[in-house]
């Protein structure tokens, strides 16, 4: 088992509700990034569909949002996993910001958008395509997600900071559907 930590950039953020809440790609599937272990050696990688299934199924509450990759958690813990789940796309996480964090409001403002991950990789395909080597990642376990300013890749990072809704909740997003609603009823008294 070997430990693999990938970064991502992020498109910007989309500010719905609080904002106390980001969601993201972590992990985009089916996408090729050119990869170096060594920082000599460089390959092509890739994430197939379903790398991270058992970790969707599970719901991801182990999963951690921090700053950076390295130093304490205690100091590093921007917040917890609240959704983890995979879609055709790649594997999409939910988090809810911890207020206290000193850099919180970095990491929902959009300072912070890119995503990087730490995983245990436990089953990999390596291929040869048009002369160059391949890896795909076939099953995957998250350790941890973390905020970056500057990632390695393109792709993943902060889609949307939005306010915090349970799961059990009537409507995906109550707040916004209010203020959407507001907004209407100024438009038409204007």
């Amino acid at each position: 088992m070997s430990e693999l930590i990938i970064s991502r950039a992020a498109a910007p953020l989309e500010p719905v509700g609080d904002g106390w809440t980001v969601e993201g790609l972590a992990v985009p599937y089916d996408h090729e990034t050119r990869v170096s272990d060594d920082g000599t050696n460089f390959y092509m990688e890739r994430f197939a569909f379903g790398a991270f299934k058992r970790d969707a199924v599970a719901g991801g509450r182990w999963v951690n949002l921090f700053e950076g990759h390295h130093g304490d958690e205690g100091e590093r813990y921007l917040g917890r996993c609240v959704s983890l789940r995979e879609e055709s796309s790649g594997l999409w996480t939910t988090f809810r910001i911890n207020r206290a964090h000193p850099h919180a409001e970095a990491a929902r403002s959009g300072e912070l958008t890119g995503w990087s991950v730490s995983a245990r990789v436990y089953a990999t395909n390596r291929e040869r395509i048009n002369g160059r080597e391949v890896v795909t990642r076939l099953s995957c376990g998250l350790s941890h997600v973390a905020a970056t300013a500057a990632p390695q890749y393109a792709g993943a990072g902060v889609k949307v900071a939005r306010e915090h809704v349970e799961t059990v909740a009537g409507s995906v997003t109550p707040r916004a559907d209010e203020i959407r609603a507001w907004l209407d009823e100024m438009r038409r008294g204007s």
